[in-house]
């Protein structure tokens, strides 16, 4: 199990914890329905009349609550809302042209840390690669010495998707599966051979 589990699960019951001793009934003491003097019963009070107080509520309830919504929303928060994307592994690119039906997929891997590292693609293109958060940025050179810029953000886990340039001053939409085959991206065939990897 993961730190981060552990620490949400701590603070989940922590805040549960807190919250069912909110609930418990204060002390006679503390509500201010003790009496000092034993002969002060409740014969006493009826006899002379008096009407008591009405009990002081404590706000320590309240502020232990107040504590746990705002630790489990900070656990909520590392947790669940900072998703570290890993782009490491090999992925499906599809890649189109803005201008003409040429389009072709590509095999590639990316190789290194979630942050930065090399790309290698199955035409022989090789390039670099670096991770911000859900922003990726990676090149790949093609044997035809044509480089293509590809820049795009994470849509989950397993899909990425963006923009590229290409040296020879061409541009289009990129979309990326982790590990798919060629049949698991749209129009998944070569019409043209005059650009990309210099087919």
């Amino acid at each position: 199990m993961s730190k981060k589990r552990i620490i949400a699960l701590f603070v989940t019951f922590a805040f549960l914890s807190l919250l069912a001793m909110s609930t418990m009934p204060l002390r006679a003491d503390e509500a201010g329905t003790a009496v000092s003097n034993p002969e002060q019963g409740p014969g006493f009070v009826e006899e002379e009349g008096s009407i008591s107080a009405p009990a002081k509520k404590s706000i320590v309830p309240i502020i232990l609550i107040g504590v746990g919504v705002a630790a489990l929303a900070a656990v909520l928060v590392l947790v669940v809302f900072k998703t570290k994307y890993d782009i490491t592994g090999q992925w499906t690119i599809h890649i189109a042209y803005d201008d003409d039906p040429y389009v072709f997929d590509s095999s590639t891997v990316f190789a290194g840390n979630k942050k930065s590292g090399t790309s290698a693609d199955n035409y022989g293109g090789t390039g670099t690669y670096t991770v911000d958060g859900k922003n990726v940025t990676f090149t790949i050179r093609w044997p035809n010495d044509n480089t293509s810029t590809f820049t795009g953000t994470f849509d989950d886990k397993d899909r990425m998707s963006g923009r590229f340039h290409e040296d020879f001053g061409f541009d289009g939409p990129w979309t990326a599966v982790r590990g798919a085959t060629t049949a698991g991206l749209p129009n998944s065939k070569i019409t043209g051979n005059r650009r990309g990897p210099g087919r």
